[in-house]
């Protein structure tokens, strides 16, 4: 069974991303001309999240070297569903509320990682779902990114963590 999947708040700006007891890296936040970026350190590789384009609405993720790696671009401009693309591999990212907020990531139709609010005896924690074990971390990143913001809207700082882990 998969260790669970934890982000630990170090302060407005700043998180860690753990499995388990281990570290495996931070994401932090930082803003320009009214548009969030996110510094990531995944196990000592450096990485930039930015929004570009008229509505802020496209994701790029950057390596050290400004080389564009994944590239998330909505299906329209008001759409839910977003195409990604990473490695030469094609995803799609969508947002739904089912009965509350989550963000899931599929492959072929099929679910590989979610973040999405739970209900757990009357009290909202954060759920993580993911489907089977990924060793490449990046996918956590960016959807902590984008999910972050409605954790903290509902939770406030103290997030609880759920690990719903499926076949």
């Amino acid at each position: 069974m998969e260790a669970i999947r934890n982000w630990q708040k170090v302060n407005e700006k700043k998180y860690i991303f753990s499995i388990g007891e281990k570290k495996v890296g931070e994401l932090d936040f930082s803003f320009k001309r009214l548009n969030a970026v996110a510094l990531l350190d995944i196990n000592g590789e450096l990485f930039t999240i930015e929004r570009r384009g008229f509505w802020k609405n496209k994701l790029y993720i950057l390596d050290a070297k400004q080389n564009s790696i994944l590239t998330a671009t909505p299906e329209n401009w008001f759409s839910s569903n977003t195409e990604v693309s990473y490695k030469g591999i094609e995803f799609q990212l969508k947002v739904r509320n089912n009965p509350l907020a989550e963000i899931v990531l599929l492959q072929k139709g099929k679910e590989i990682l979610s973040y999405g609010l739970k209900s757990n005896d009357g009290k909202i924690t954060v759920g993580i779902q993911s489907s089977q074990e990924i060793d490449d971390y990046l996918f956590d990143f960016l959807l902590w990114f984008l999910f972050m913001p409605v954790a903290h809207e509902q939770t406030g700082d103290d997030f609880t963590f759920q690990l719903l882990q499926t076949s």
